[in-house]
């Protein structure tokens, strides 16, 4: 049953100068996803992908911003997280499934082409249906993370990476990260975000609805599903064909997790891209720079 309103905005504080932000339930390849939504339903669509371990509210920077510029703007709790269902299968996270999901979420809109604005595991996602579905999209928007083949081949020849990428070969291990990272109040994944972000980007409120979604029951598993997955399925090789979706890579420079070189790199892997760097962002820009960043956003989507 989807949420109304008043519910929403006790669990989601948006601005008061927002456009209406409404709340949803949708059933769609096998599974319920949470969505939040704002603007005009006849509005040019947008859609906002989550990353690793933030859930739809992350985007509460963009989602009004763009609904006032007459976008339909839908921001999915994605397999896994928070609010949305949480198939137990490790197998149930992998790229392709992933990918699937976010076109079914589309049809389920009746959405036959979309501009799209991703971070993080999110971005990984964006990166693989761009490839096998570069119909659906008109431009595409990255946040702080490189194409699936690029980390993978990054990780196996880089030692510096390698060092910044351990905690995904532990996050593979059975049961004690969820542990680890659930103990204390969630502490650790308190941590991941306010200390390898700028001072206030997160505020104690926010950390409290972070919390929140954190404790559904299955959440924090489902969320390192993803890694798991990724790790027993590794992306297959890149592929000859370039992904033909314009694409604008947009990158915080002092990210503490991936090197910025990777966002460089994975401009090979495609026909119409480029990538801008922001000295003073970390991994989450769009936390911290929003009156920077979103600007820049809108104004890659508009151009002809």
């Amino acid at each position: 049953m989807s949420l109304d309103l008043k519910e929403k905005t006790e669990l989601f504080p948006f601005p008061s100068d927002f456009p209406e932000v409404r709340s949803k339930y949708i059933d769609t390849n096998g599974q319920k996803f949470f969505l939040l939504e704002s603007g005009p339903k006849d509005g040019k669509p947008l859609l906002l992908l989550h990353g690793f371990p933030e859930f739809s509210y992350a985007w509460k920077n963009q989602i009004g911003y763009f609904a006032k510029l007459g976008y339909l703007v839908i921001a999915p709790d994605q397999r896994g997280y928070a609010r949305s269902s949480k198939p137990k299968s490790i197998s149930d996270y992998g790229l392709d499934i992933l990918s699937e999901d976010i076109i079914s979420i589309l049809d389920s809109y009746g959405i036959s082409k979309t501009d799209i604005i991703a971070h993080d595991w999110g971005g990984a996602v964006a990166y693989w249906t761009l490839s096998k579905f570069p119909e659906r999209f008109r431009k595409a928007c990255v946040l702080n993370v490189p194409h699936p083949t690029i980390m993978k081949r990054k990780i196996l020849s880089d030692k510096a990476q390698r060092k910044k990428s351990m905690y995904i070969l532990f996050f593979r291990i059975p049961w004690l990260p969820e542990f680890l990272l659930s103990r204390l109040n969630f502490r650790k994944l308190e941590r991941s975000l306010t200390k390898t972000s700028m001072k206030g980007a997160f505020s104690p409120e926010e950390i409290s609805l972070y919390k929140e979604a954190w404790a559904i029951p299955g959440c924090v598993k489902s969320m390192l599903h993803w890694y798991r997955a990724a790790v027993k399925n590794p992306p297959k090789l890149i592929r000859t064909r370039k992904i033909k979706v314009p694409t604008r890579i947009f990158w915080g420079e002092k990210d503490r997790f991936l090197a910025k070189e990777m966002a460089e790199e994975t401009l090979e892997l495609f026909s119409d891209a480029s990538v801008r760097f922001f000295s003073k962002g970390t991994h989450w820009i769009h936390h911290e720079i929003p009156e920077i960043l979103n600007p820049e956003l809108t104004s890659f989507l508009l151009e002809e």
